[in-house]
């Protein structure tokens, strides 16, 4: 059968079942021409046969039958199928097209939801849509966003406890009720995947009563002596009403007042006339019955629960155009480049020292692309870390900007190296594993990158130049160092006095870190803490023969590694999804994905399980682009040998008749959709500069910029969108504020349909 349905398509005649002569034959025809090879009775390729679905799609057909009807309309509209192959050309734009609109016709008819519909919106699904047609011009727009809810995100919400008072975390508990999921290496804060659940809310009503009472009657909280004292901010539109004696009655306008103050801190804005009146009837109903304090807390708190308090409101309420489409009003746009950019409202945004954002917006300063474009920028190139204070990446980021920071974190998925459990005594007690440190290192080298604004992604990948051990500044080395050289009280005084003597006697300059545990985690980037001149001014030149990028970052390799070996699986996989825009399938629930263990083996060894035909079809995506980074051990140092055998530590001065091979590092990059970039590659240098100068990878990159700051995945219909922030991107010399800018000005940002 195959051999004669293969006769037949060579000499171009096309094989229909007799069914297929109606409505549905040009679907019959494109699945024979280009399906039934690898899905008919004689192959079904993955166990799927094509050649006797049903046409008659409806509800009462088997569910099995359904399910396929549903995967391939996926698998042809994502591009998917029918996969590229050499020498057998692509269908027809107009073919596939048809097939497309045939099954969700059909769909439709018969009530069916198309689950890919759904399964788009997911961060896990963004990379299911043709890669090239999303940047060859085929599609053309226009371009927009649903109107959505978009939930309030936990940096925002801890933006906002801190303008409502300094101390109100010190005087009571307050809960974080806006979780994100924070899953490795995706792209976190979607608007559609968040909402504010019963559980949710519980924490945010115990959040709402713990802030009214600290703006009102304050709170009692215990010193470090044990003594009760009462911890308050009170505003001062609040204090006639406060410290009025328990007779007086406040006035009307002391009331007004409070409301309006209420109104301007929670939501940024005045109420309207409707809101004021309705507000004051609730808040003279609870003075009523509870008194003027109960009274005041009860509005303050029903204030901080309204609908907009938690879910901002994207629905476009401008003028329809001729595409449907509604362009987000002044106001609408001013809260979306407020979030998109700093986490917080329009109103306490300073474009210049006299106006805010909001001010821009309302004056109609941002009614055209370019006059966005000019703020997003001027926004941008306010937040220049060379000027910020070493505490910049403290657990709440004391920098005036964490949105793009948080970005590259998403991106890269570095920052998660602390969770990724090691068993310290591998690299011996007091080893300074201290990867808070490294991930604080990566955070300097981004943000500098993103500030000097050339080349970003290509810097990203290729630099050797690193920040290690960085105070921020040379006044802070020198408070630093005098601190430790002066420190009688600390119980390493003596092992710091005489680091430093030795350390300068030599000619070179201490590390700013107090204690020889600490000081060792430069040991990481192949630096000897005992010996290491301490580079004043950062970042400073690492060998080009050992570090390159972020890729080569510990941190990063720490994040992506197991918690005993390296991870090569997870490292090609992330590869082969940021970087190269490819997919993989999720696992098979059958399949014990276990790499063997076996100490006399390595781990590229202990990997050829994964080249067996069953499982070859998805890891040559994946180990090839992993494999090159065995250069480098599971806790990110350069090697050139891999130890074996049952060794206590990872230190071969300490396994002195342990066997040593030499490290292989040879890999590849195949069927990466770009023909210039496969191939062999010799190690990770190789693969990384490879990759650094591709279009593909700086086109995928800018479809995770696109995810992060429209906060959904990209369809066809954005294909524009992300050209024009490619462009921008290219035209100005690899900067990272054109494409932002681009994206925060684009059609897929600003209309509605």
């Amino acid at each position: 059968m195959v051999l004669m349905r293969w006769l037949l398509y060579v000499l171009g005649v096309v094989v229909l079942p007799l069914r297929a002569y109606g409505v549905e034959a040009p679907v019959s025809a494109f699945l024979d021409r280009h399906c039934f090879e690898c899905h008919d009775e004689d192959s079904a390729k993955g166990e799927l046969r094509l050649d006797a679905l049903p046409f008659a799609i409806s509800k009462e057909m088997a569910a099995t039958e359904l399910d396929v009807w549903q995967r391939v309309l996926e698998k042809i509209e994502t591009g998917e199928m029918p996969p590229r192959k050499v020498g057998k050309a692509r269908p027809e734009r107009e073919a596939v097209e048809e097939v497309i609109a045939w099954i969700r016709g059909a769909f439709e008819k018969s009530g069916i939801t198309a689950e890919i519909d759904h399964r788009r919106r997911l961060p896990s699904f963004g990379n299911h849509l043709d890669h090239v047609a999303l940047f060859n011009g085929s599609h053309r727009g226009p371009s927009y966003s649903e109107s959505r809810l978009w939930r309030v995100g936990p940096q925002a919400y801890d933006r906002f406890v801190r303008n409502v008072g300094g101390g109100l975390r010190e005087a009571t508990a307050i809960h974080q009720p806006f979780a994100i999921d924070e899953n490795k290496g995706l792209i976190a804060d979607y608007a559609s995947q968040h909402l504010a659940d019963e559980a949710t809310l519980q924490l945010l009503l115990m959040n709402c009563q713990s802030i009214a009472a600290y703006q009102t009657t304050g709170i009692l909280k215990r010193d470090h002596e044990g003594v009760l004292q009462r911890r308050h901010r009170r505003p001062e539109a609040f204090l006639p009403i406060v410290e009025a004696k328990e007779t007086a009655e406040p006035s009307a306008e002391d009331w007004e007042r409070a409301i309006h103050y209420a109104y301007g801190l929670v939501l940024e804005r005045e109420p309207n006339v409707s809101e004021f009146a309705d507000t004051m009837a609730f808040c003279q109903a609870a003075v009523a019955k509870a008194g003027k304090l109960r009274g005041l807390q009860t509005t303050l708190v029903s204030i901080m629960l309204k609908p907009e308090a938690v879910y901002r409101l994207e629905v476009g309420l401008g003028e329809e155009d001729t595409h449907g489409r509604r362009r987000l009003s002044w106001q609408e746009l001013a809260h979306a480049l407020a979030f998109a950019l700093m986490d917080q409202g329009p109103t306490l945004i300073q474009v210049t020292e006299e106006e805010t954002l909001w001010d821009w917006a309302a004056a109609g300063k941002l009614e055209t692309p370019a006059q966005i474009q000019q703020v997003v920028k001027r926004l941008l190139d306010a937040n220049d870390m060379s000027t910020a204070d070493y505490t910049m990446f403290a657990e709440d980021h004391k920098i005036r900007n964490t949105r793009v920071l948080r970005f590259f974190r998403d991106f890269f998925g570095y920052h998660h190296a602390p969770r990724v459990f090691k068993d310290e005594m591998r690299i011996g007690i007091d080893s300074g594993f201290d990867t808070e440190a490294m991930v604080e290192d990566a955070d300097q080298l981004v943000m500098h990158l993103f500030d000097q604004d050339r080349e970003v992604l290509l810097q990203l990948l290729t630099t050797n130049e690193y920040f290690v051990a960085y105070p921020g500044s040379y006044a802070k080395f020198e408070k630093d160092l005098k601190y430790i050289r002066y420190n009688y009280n600390d119980a390493n005084f003596q092992f710091n006095k005489r680091y430093i003597e030795s350390t300068e006697a030599a000619g070179r300059t201490p590390i700013p870190i107090e204690g020889t545990s600490s000081r060792s985690y430069v040991g990481f980037y192949n630096l000897d803490h005992e010996i290491w001149d301490f580079p004043t001014k950062q970042p400073f030149p690492l060998p080009k023969e050992e570090r390159a990028g972020l890729l080569m970052h510990p941190a990063w390799l720490i994040a992506w590694s197991g918690n005993f070996d390296n991870d090569p699986i997870r490292r090609g996989k992330w590869i082969l999804e940021h970087l190269l825009a490819g997919t993989v399938p999720d696992i098979p629930i059958t399949v014990d994905a276990v790499v063997p263990e076996d100490p006399h083996k390595t781990l590229r060894e202990r990997l050829e399980p994964t080249e067996a035909k069953a499982c070859w079809q998805c890891h040559q995506k994946m180990n090839p682009l992993g494999l090159p980074f065995e250069n480098f051990d599971d806790f990110g140092r350069f090697r050139k040998r891999e130890m074996l055998g049952e060794n206590l530590s990872i230190f071969s001065d300490r396994h002195r008749e342990a066997k040593s091979v030499p490290v292989v590092t040879a890999g590849a990059i195949l069927n990466s959709g770009d023909p210039t970039l496969d191939g062999e590659v010799m190690d990770a240098f190789e693969l990384v500069h490879k990759l650094a100068g591709s279009t593909r990878v700086r086109q995928s990159f800018v479809r995770h910029a696109f995810r992060y700051w429209l906060g959904r995945n990209e369809t066809f219909n954005d294909s524009p969108t992300l050209m024009a922030a490619d462009r921008a991107y290219t035209e100005n010399g690899g900067s990272m504020k054109a494409l932002i800018a681009s994206l925060l000005s684009s059609d897929s940002f600003l209309y509605r349909k």
